[in-house]
């Protein structure tokens, strides 16, 4: 049953990450020469299905706040792989957008994880 937890928070991630990216290259730049939309799409489905295993992990092997640490971690290293996309030289014309454009995408997958989290933990 805690599947659903990680293939919902995938599949939206994914869908969220599709439609801005879509629209981002519609009405700013398109950058869909340096990163396409089924990278996109691959990477926040890949990113948010890890999510979900290592909260599994984390719930078996630390037992007082599991979800704490978890989201305290993963924060962290969201935030800290932001990091990558503004150091990242990019050769196309507006290069100046593309760490504004990239820099949401990183944060859907944790986003999306503990928005439908709080509803498995409902039940």
């Amino acid at each position: 049953m805690k599947v659903k937890l990680g293939l919902t928070s995938a599949l939206c991630s994914s869908a969220i990450g599709t439609l801005y990216t879509y629209f981002y290259y519609q009405l700013l730049f398109d950058f869909s020469t340096v990163l396409p939309i089924w990278k996109v799409v691959f990477g926040l489905i890949s990113f948010s299905l890890i999510l979900f295993y290592v909260h599994q992990a984390c719930t078996k092997v630390i037992k007082q706040n599991p979800t704490f640490w978890f989201g305290l971690t993963f924060s962290l290293l969201t935030f800290v792989s932001i990091l990558y996309p503004m150091m990242e030289r990019v050769y196309v014309d507006a290069s100046e957008f593309y760490p504004g454009f990239v820099i949401p995408l990183h944060f859907l997958p944790i986003l999306m994880f503990f928005t439908f989290h709080q509803l498995s933990t409902q039940k």
